[in-house]
């Protein structure tokens, strides 16, 4: 699961041309790859030996912002995956200093964090302490060898010549145990002036944090977002209904699965080195009436925790065997219990009073998991849309794939309601794996870029008839 997260991509200008370029992020022993866009609308690979030089990374995120103030795109991007040690020198996140015409340095710094060595998921830039620069937001999604225990969230603040130091512990002291994040953005959600912190990951809630004098308090209670613990995949903001205030789309596991999950009877982890070999083990269960039992077969269960075999030495033995029959009280007491409340894909609509209205999504929405999200005015008319993308292949067969997005068109009110536009009048058909969604102008043509796991990308041209059900005269 976690070696199938990507590409993510990026577009910025990175040479002053007024052209759109585009970054597409790489897998392991894969270079990112940076096309500039060329007059006539066509792309040329560049930086190529830079890039290569940092092929044995993966890049889970990538974003073009100016770091060091001198009116250009520099480049970062994260490094992750769940194929490193914490040890590995491939996990450093890199930044890529541009000169103005689109040439690129590596910087020698060591990103997010010179003494530990972490696997990173996203990244933000905001003004966060309102001294002019840029600073970032880095978000971690798992300890190597550690799936389920808490990541650090970290803030690095800009000197303003694009040298960061780490002062999460200064600023905001709850990141240092985040959970497994997956996204995190900048957004001044009360419209204050100061840039505050959304954040969401796997069994977390979406966590929010408001900016009080440079430090990031956590408000996720008071802004009406306990208990969305969920399997969020990827979070946008932008303003849904026109008032002027950001709005929250977040991307999630779906409703066309095994999985069900709820306030009362969530889907719940347990992390642990049950079986006290220094090896990390993870269990899920489901409810299934009242009671709670693992989603994992007989086989994989005792495949490792080869010591349970001879308690279930047939099939029949562990039918109807619950969580609490299969450990002892000791050692579920010693497990750390993570929990998901709410597998919709969602809006979280800004209310203006400093608070959300959680708004699931329309039930095609929910038909598979997202994962690419573009939030944009599709059709002309003056109101925010969405377009969704994502499935997942890699799944156990007693759960069975996630293939059920070809792209979902969600047609908006421009009050926070949506409703899905059928394939035939969307023209959006995309079959696989989709990972990211980014909306990029080629030339005079605007076109919808979807980045396939494994594949080349996907474009659609939204003003055609693709993304357009208005008839142009």
């Amino acid at each position: 699961m976690l070696s199938t997260q990507g590409p993510r991509m990026a577009k910025g200008d990175v040479n002053g041309d007024g052209l759109e370029d585009l970054y597409i992020c790489g897998a392991k022993d894969q270079p990112g790859v940076l096309y500039i866009q060329q007059k006539g609308g066509h792309f040329i690979k560049s930086n190529e030996g830079l890039l290569e030089q940092d092929k044995g990374s993966e890049d889970v995120d990538a974003l073009f912002f100016d770091a060091d103030g001198d009116g250009d795109q520099d480049l970062f991007v994260c490094s992750g995956g769940n194929e490193f040690s914490p040890n590995s020198t491939a996990l450093i996140s890199r930044l890529y200093l541009n000169d103005g015409k689109g040439h690129f340095t590596k910087s020698a710094q060591l990103l997010p964090s010179a003494s530990v060595f972490e696997s990173s998921s996203c990244v933000s830039a905001g003004d966060y302490d309102g001294d002019g620069d840029l600073d970032l937001f880095v978000g971690v999604r798992l300890k190597p060898f550690g799936y389920g225990y808490p990541c650090k969230g970290y803030i690095l603040q800009n000197n303003g010549k694009g040298v960061f130091t780490d002062v999460t512990e200064q600023v905001v002291p709850a990141l240092l145990t985040a959970g497994m994040v997956t996204d995190g953005k900048w957004l001044d959600y009360d419209r204050d002036g100061k840039m505050d912190l959304v954040i969401a990951g796997e069994y977390m809630p979406v966590r929010l944090f408001h900016n009080e004098g440079g430090k990031l308090k956590e408000t996720t209670v008071q802004a009406g977002l306990e208990n969305t613990n969920g399997w969020w995949n990827r979070l946008q903001v932008g303003d849904l209904d026109g008032d002027g205030y950001p709005d929250l789309v977040a991307g999630n596991h779906g409703l066309n699965s095994r999985f069900r999950a709820s306030r009362d009877k969530p889907v719940a982890m347990y992390v642990s080195d049950f079986d006290e070999n220094g090896s990390v083990e993870q269990i899920v269960t489901c409810y299934n009436g009242d009671s709670t039992y693992p989603m994992a077969l007989r086989h994989d269960l005792v495949g490792v925790l080869p010591y349970l075999k001879k308690k279930y030495l047939r099939y029949a033995d562990y039918k109807e065997q619950t969580i609490v029959d299969m450990f002892t009280k000791e050692q579920l007491g010693k497990a750390l219990r993570l929990d998901a409340y709410e597998l919709r894909s969602c809006v979280f609509m800004n209310n203006g009073k400093g608070g959300f209205i959680k708004k699931p999504l329309p039930l095609e929405a929910q038909f598979s998991p997202v994962y690419g999200i573009l939030e944009q005015d599709l059709d002309g008319d003056g109101k925010m849309d969405l377009l969704l993308g994502g499935n997942f292949y890699e799944s156990k067969p007693e759960v069975g794939i996630y293939d059920a997005s070809y792209g979902n068109l969600l047609k908006g009110d421009g009050k926070g309601g949506f409703v899905a536009v059928p394939e035939q009048k969307s023209g959006i058909l995309v079959k696989g794996p989709m990972r990211d969604i980014i909306h990029i102008k080629v030339g005079q043509q605007e076109v919808v870029v979807f980045a396939m796991n494994n594949e080349k990308p996907k474009i659609f041209l939204p003003k055609s008839n693709h993304v357009n059900n208005k008839s142009k005269k």
